[in-house]
């Protein structure tokens, strides 16, 4: 029988036709053994190199070891054992480098949140944790709050000016912290700020734990899109099972300029491929993360950085700015990407103008992660397009493949279905054991794969596109495809944006109804607009109501379409 029928043809998991596009010398991964230090110091050669600045501040990767010292010192002083969970709430400051490296240095387990304060005490009841870092713009009643859970001790508040240098600060970055704080606070005794609490362990010596890369090192809830938020369980060993797939090996031969503003640690894709990975490698993290979203143009322009960390929402502040001047040189931008909020064809090709048009040789590129996986599962490549919800290609040392949804039945290329993942950067599994069994699989060839309840197809070159979060089943037939809808109207000409919010069909328990909102080109309105648009939609995709809207609307860095669709239900639209 010939080789090449489709009855011998191999499956993705085994075939893995993606690593056509990477060098022999790439083929043959072997996941870390290190700690997450250990990771660090192998691969930053030069430890006296500046690897962050932060508003004029900078640090080796010697003198943040130093700060971790001395974070640890104090978390020892304070009581702080290996075993215990320690809750972040912060931004992407310095100081939250130097808790996460304090606490795998004496044992502890880092949990962080990103939410309201009801979500804030949830975390640190679930951690028994005997202390929390917020920033000190932090409320009274939120303080108030976090006290009533009873095994918290001591909150120590982080300044933004802490380790700044004040003057060289913006006066656009300052008015931004101004605005955080929003009253005047007597703090409770046990609250300390940022430099008392360094002060509190001098002169205590600290206790470093016993080695165990496969000791719990840092937790993170997910964004609960597609249900009650969960939190994820990484380790030093997973953490590296990412970022050894992310180092060159042998490096890149220079050193980028990185920025980064608004994404907090929360998000596991902050912490590994951005803050850690970068920390490691021989490039210069600058950290802007003060900088209101409204001003991300003019950090852009102040730093000209040659990557730019920017999800679509920030990538499209950055296109529709009126302070860029059209001949503004974007010719050292190399690298910019996105993820977590997929986008149609037409923005994309818009922004790769954009670029263009300021000399920019970079390809705006959408990856796909999830914390399950440790958030990086893909890479870009300069041969694969990104239109059409292309996702990249699984990272060298991570497989992908599509299966049938509620099955381990692997499906064929072309085919649509659950994409799953399995890889050293899968996490150890949620805290509560409960959602273990449906996300975490063992299949028949013996690996643990993360399924994702993400739905999309790879191609036989091990292209991968995702089409939705989850299946959203219409009622009399068809599946709604956020994106795939998109892309079918958005080039119908007087159609500048389009954006379609899934909402629960009411009066069918289990299906989803469409909701069109489309910003139209001058001379333009939505009814006129309105035949030529449903004319290019499936019967099962026409949307129930299409809404005028004036820009694409965005919440917590992604599309606003949970709260339209909190609307569209209450009948507030």
């Amino acid at each position: 029988m010939n080789n090449n029928t489709p009855e011998m043809k191999q499956k993705a998991s085994v075939a893995k036709p993606w690593m056509q596009f990477y060098p022999p010398e790439m083929h043959n991964y072997n996941p870390p053994e290190d700690s997450l230090l250990e990771f660090i110091l192998k691969h930053n050669y030069d430890h006296d190199k500046n690897v962050i600045e932060y508003y004029g501040k900078t640090f080796t990767l010697n003198q943040i070891l130093e700060e971790t010292d001395k974070v640890a010192a104090a978390l020892n002083a304070m009581g702080v054992e290996t075993g215990d969970r320690i809750v972040v709430f912060l931004r992407a400051v310095p100081e939250f480098i130097f808790v996460l490296f304090a606490a795998e240095k004496i044992g502890a387990t880092i949990v962080c949140r990103d939410g309201e304060p009801e979500d804030h005490v949830e975390a640190i009841r679930n951690a028994r944790t005997k202390v929390v870092f917020a920033h000190e713009y932090i409320t009274k009643t939120d303080e108030t709050l976090y006290y009533e859970v009873d095994s918290l001790k001591k909150i120590v508040l982080v300044s933004p000016y802490t380790y700044a240098v004040r003057e060289e600060i913006p006066d656009y970055i300052e008015d931004s912290i101004k605005a955080l704080y929003t009253e005047e606070t007597q703090w409770d005794e046990k609250t300390v700020g940022w430099n008392a609490f360094l002060e509190s362990g001098e002169g205590t010596p600290v206790k470093a734990a016993f080695r165990n890369p496969d000791r719990a090192l840092y937790c993170s809830y997910t964004s609960g899109s597609t249900g009650p938020s969960k939190q994820v369980i990484h380790t030093a060993r997973t953490i590296n099972g990412v970022l050894g797939q992310l180092v060159i090996p042998g490096g890149i031969g220079f050193s980028m300029r990185v920025l980064h503003t608004l994404l907090p640690p929360a998000l596991v894709a902050i912490v590994n491929s951005i803050l850690i990975f970068n920390i490691a490698s021989t490039n210069l993290l600058i950290l802007s993360p003060y900088c209101d979203e409204k001003d991300i143009d003019l950090e852009f322009m102040r730093y000209r950085p040659q990557q730019m960390i920017a999800v679509s929402m920030m990538a499209d502040l950055l296109m529709r700015s009126k302070r860029i001047p059209a001949d503004f040189p974007m010719n050292d931008l190399f690298v910019i990407g996105g993820g977590a909020d997929p986008v149609h064809n037409k923005w994309l090709r818009k922004f790769q103008n954009f670029l263009a048009s300021h000399g920019s040789p970079a390809i705006f590129s959408m990856c796909y992660g999830l914390s399950e996986a440790g958030s990086t599962a893909t890479n870009p490549h300069a041969n694969i397009s990104f239109l059409n919800c292309g996702g990249g290609i699984p990272m060298r040392g991570t497989t992908i493949s599509i299966f049938e949804a509620g099955t381990q039945n692997e499906l064929d290329y072309g085919e649509i279905g659950e994409v799953c993942v399995t890889g050293p950067g899968v996490m150890v599994g949620y805290a509560t054991g409960k959602d273990n069994l449906e996300v975490m699989q063992r299949h028949a060839d013996g690996q643990i794969w993360v399924h994702t309840g993400d739905y999309g197809c790879m191609n036989e070159d091990g292209e991968l596109f995702v089409y939705s979060r989850g299946l959203n089943h219409r009622f009399g037939g068809g599946i709604l495809f956020t994106t795939v809808m998109e892309n079918k109207i958005v080039e119908t000409p007087g159609v500048d944006d389009c954006y379609f919010v899934i909402v629960p069909d009411k009066e069918h328990e289990g299906f989803f109804l469409p909701y069109l909102y489309i910003v139209p080109e001058e001379g333009h309105t939505v009814e006129s607009l309105e035949a030529a648009v449903r004319s290019k939609l499936e019967d099962f995709e026409q949307p129930v109501e299409i809404y005028h809207s004036n820009q694409r609307e965005y919440f917590h860095f992604k599309t606003n379409r949970r709260i339209l669709a909190a609307k569209i239900l209450k009948g507030e639209h």
